[in-house]
């Protein structure tokens, strides 16, 4: 969970208990990241701030990737619609159709980042392909 992280405690050699005597962490806070047992993200900033100066990294060069579009909703051509996180795919964008939940893009591969700001346009064109493809379908086999 938190591999950026423990990349840099392995980068920089020292062990949680070294790290927490030279920054005033506590120990078991080091100790509970080195063991995933919390995600650095839900850190106090403090903390992750320290670690940074640390480190000599930025904060982002720490943190856990983090979806943007997650939980962004809407509706489109009278299809409501909802990006969801998913541990597989990172992101899928799922509709409503005939009161049923349907998963029509796994966007995995995107820079979420880079998507964040064309999530409405993007979700559009996934939509539209969508509807089109429906479409064929229904006159090819109706």
């Amino acid at each position: 969970m938190n591999d950026k992280f423990k990349s840099k405690m392995k980068e920089k050699g020292k062990t949680a208990y070294a790290v927490s005597k030279e920054t005033g962490i506590p120990y078991t806070t080091m100790n509970e990241l080195m063991n995933d047992k919390i995600n650095i993200n839900r850190c106090s900033a403090e903390t992750v701030y320290l670690l940074s100066l640390y480190f000599k990294c930025s904060i982002g060069d720490l943190m856990n990737p983090v979806p943007l579009i997650k939980n962004v909703s809407g509706k489109y051509h009278g299809v409501k619609y909802k990006w969801k996180y998913s541990p597989i795919h990172n992101m899928e964008l799922h509709i409503t159709e005939d009161g049923k939940d349907i998963v029509i893009d796994r966007g995995s591969l995107f820079d979420h980042e880079k998507f964040y700001y064309e999530t409405t346009r993007m979700t559009e064109v996934i939509i539209d392909c969508y509807l089109q493809e429906k479409e064929a379908r229904k006159l090819l086999y109706d």
